[in-house]
């Protein structure tokens, strides 16, 4: 029964194992995966125990574990009725010998139906096989647990970059160990069942406090040991290059996007200019679901596309997204721009996006982000300055003249462009410094193409980081028969009409804040200020930054510019949890000391290279388990016949010979009247065995329970 139960405990601790794989993997992902390889293995351990020798166990198992990947992972018809085809085979060994690679120049969590995942039934399998096996044919309290620690090392490595957390897996991990040695060292029943509350509740108190230990927040990530792979750029036509042919057919039906939201779809983010025309210098890597980018506050929406007649290979959505769905999505870091490397026609994906919020008292003491690459303006061809450069920056100190912060200088600069020019979809297209310098100073009429670009070369002209989002407002909700679509949630559709660019402006602490230049279709050029399709936000931000006091302010610089406070972390306030985790982490280090230096003690003394030391183990050994019967030893004041002697009064004459014995070789040990061998060593180990017999006789579960957690047994 010892036996089955340990096998049990072992299953328990490699499924833990895998399951910290959590920031790896999704969690449903890993629970059937666990689970099975878990299980399975330590059945037929169990089964095959006394059957077959330890060498043939070993293939039986492990052909096992090619049967069940075989057939569900990798979908392979059997070979001669049960076993893997070739193929299985080869496709689950190089799954396992690639697998650490991929996941570790991946976004994480990998994707749900990622092969890489048999690394982790292989390695949960492998552990539980081992752990079961040696608790089956060996006698080791702790040996049999020491096979899943490589898999939680592996999980804790590969899991770093993850969303998810190994600590309450580690606790979990640490309370089944300590579980395994109490079943195996038990004596009694009753010691076991006294001692599963109290892990029960060490493991409780260690999954709730772990998380708000120091060591919790920012563990190392081993990925920066690793040389990563470039982002792979994806080549296309510049989405800017589309808006014109995309007005003049607005009818054209790009997407579908199911969606409550009314905020505005970003296709693509483009960073680089040439003189001629924006392109982005976006790369990309595979995610299999999570976006990482800017942490900060907002509102998580969700939107399901269904793609049309959409060209390219960017894929629209809502501000920055954090999560998301499809087959073939690869995603760029730096500015959370998605691309699809599959067919484009009816592909269909979802995405999880959070909806940023400025509060207009940050924005108003931001300072410009230090960004040069942002802030380039390029030379011509012959690598002179064009001279278009010179009246950009006239044209952009007119327009912001006034301004009393960077932030109002924006806001100045896209009020101004709304009411300088009218938006005409009729008018020609390009963004060159030619074509801008026409834009401004001649025709004065532009599509939103030329607004976008030329808002941005201004705004670099004056100092000012800056990048053009091309995407689209959010579509017509079915059955409204309007561009504003509806709130309920229900499908709305993108067509070509709804193109939409505009510029953001990187400010330090904040990151990119949007500015719509486009003035409205109906109500543009002097007839009034109001953007297309900005957002309700957009426009409550330029009415607070521009109503600042009239006060004049001065221009922060390097030594006056304020610092933004960062948004909290989740959990990480000096609230209520962190002194409770004060006392609970200072209860949870004693209970693991008491519990775990003895035993170590005890090993050490037992395990002493020379055959004197091992004796004089067994003797303080001896003495310790005698004061847990309530014998006082002062061991400093009475010989060690005396002591035997005292103990004897108390535990009866069947202690006489072993304590006689033990006294005797320990004053030979410590006195050196005579030599001392292994087999003495080994006869003083026995012999202190069959005293702590008597002692476990002679006193009850409770009283050695609450000596072993007493402070005294730090020291015995």
């Amino acid at each position: 029964m010892r036996g089955l139960v340990s096998v049990g405990v072992v299953a328990l601790l490699a499924a833990t194992a895998g399951l910290a794989f959590d920031g790896v993997f999704p969690l449903a992902a890993l629970l059937p995966v666990a689970g099975v390889a878990a299980g399975v293995p330590c059945v037929l351990s169990v089964l095959l125990y006394g059957r077959l020798p330890l060498w043939g166990t070993i293939p039986v198992s492990m052909l096992g574990w090619l049967v069940a990947v075989s057939a569900t992972l990798f979908r392979s018809e059997a070979w001669l009725g049960f076993l893997p085809s070739p193929a299985a085979v080869r496709a689950a060994l190089l799954g396992v010998r690639d697998a650490g690679g991929r996941l570790l120049t991946t976004i994480l969590p990998a994707a749900p139906d990622s092969t890489a995942v048999v690394l982790v039934g292989f390695l949960v399998w492998a552990a539980a096989l081992a752990g079961a096996e040696i608790a089956l044919r060996s006698r080791a309290v702790m040996l049999p647990a020491l096979a899943a620690l490589p898999v939680l090392a592996v999980a804790v490595v590969l899991g770093v970059a993850g969303a998810g957390s190994v600590v309450p897996y580690a606790a979990v991990f640490a309370g089944l160990t300590l579980l395994l040695g109490l079943v195996r060292a038990a004596r009694s029943a009753g010691t076991v069942a006294v001692g599963v509350p109290l892990l029960a509740c060490l493991v409780l108190a260690a999954v709730v406090t772990a998380p708000a230990l120091p060591m919790a927040d920012r563990p190392y990530d081993v990925r920066r040991l690793v040389e990563q792979p470039p982002p792979r750029p994806i080549n296309g036509v510049s989405a800017l290059d589309q808006v014109s042919a995309w007005l003049q057919n607005p009818q054209r039906e790009l997407f579908t996007v199911g969606t409550a939201s009314e905020a505005n779809l970003r296709l693509a983010v483009l960073d680089t200019f040439d003189g001629v025309t924006w392109t982005s210098g976006a790369g990309f890597v595979p995610t299999g679901g999570r976006v990482p980018g800017q942490e900060g506050g907002g509102d998580p929406v969700t939107q399901r596309f269904t793609l049309q007649k959409l060209p390219g290979p960017w894929l629209p959505a809502a501000d920055r997204p954090l999560l998301v769905k499809g087959a073939g999505i690869v995603v760029d870091p730096a500015t959370g721009m998605l691309a699809g490397t599959q067919a484009r026609e009816g592909m269909t994906y979802e995405v999880t996006s959070r909806i940023r919020r400025y509060p207009a008292e940050e924005l108003r003491a931001a300072v410009p982000a230090a960004d040069p690459a942002a802030l380039r303006l390029p030379d011509g061809p012959d690598g002179r300055t064009p001279p278009q450069r010179a009246r950009l920056l006239a044209i952009a100190r007119r327009a912001t003249a006034g301004a009393q912060s960077p932030t109002q200088r924006a806001a100045r600069l896209a009020a101004y462009l709304r009411k300088h020019a009218v938006n005409d979809v009729n008018s020609p297209p390009g963004h060159g410094y030619r074509s801008i310098e026409f834009f401004l100073t001649e025709s004065r009429r532009g599509t939103t193409e030329q607004f976008a670009a030329s808002f941005a070369l201004l705004a670099r002209a004056i100092g000012l980081p800056s990048r053009i989002v091309v995407g689209f407002r959010p579509g017509t909700g079915s059955g409204s028969g309007s561009g504003s679509g509806s709130g309920s949630g229900g499908v709305r559709q993108v067509r070509g009409g709804d193109v939409l660019a505009w510029a953001e402006v990187e400010f330090e602490g904040i990151g990119w804040v949007p500015f719509y230049p486009t003035p409205s279709r109906t109500r543009s050029g002097g007839s009034g200020d109001v953007a297309e399709g900005a957002p309700k936000q957009a426009r409550e931000i330029e009415q607070a930054i521009n109503s600042d006091s009239a006060e004049p302010k001065p221009t922060p610089t390097a030594a006056n510019r304020a610092t933004p406070t960062p948004a909290p972390r989740p959990g990480g306030s000096a609230g209520p949890l962190v002194w409770a985790a004060v006392p609970a982490t200072a209860l949870l280090v004693y209970l693991l000391a008491v519990l775990v230096v003895p035993p170590l003690r005890r090993m050490r003394r037992r395990r002493a290279a020379a055959p004197a030391a091992r004796v004089v183990g067994a003797w303080r050994q001896t003495v310790a388990r005698l004061r847990v019967a309530g014998i006082p030893v002062p061991s400093d004041a009475l010989t060690a016949g005396e002591v035997a002697s005292l103990a004897e009064s108390v535990l009866g004459p069947s202690a006489r010979e072993p304590l006689t014995t033990l006294a005797d070789l320990a004053n030979l040990a410590t006195f050196g009247g005579a030599p001392v061998d292994q087999a003495d060593a080994g006869l003083a180990w026995r012999h202190f065995g069959g005293v702590d017999a008597l002692v476990r006789q002679k006193v009850g579960l409770a009283r050695r329970l609450a000596h072993r957690l007493s402070p005294r047994s730090l020291v015995g």
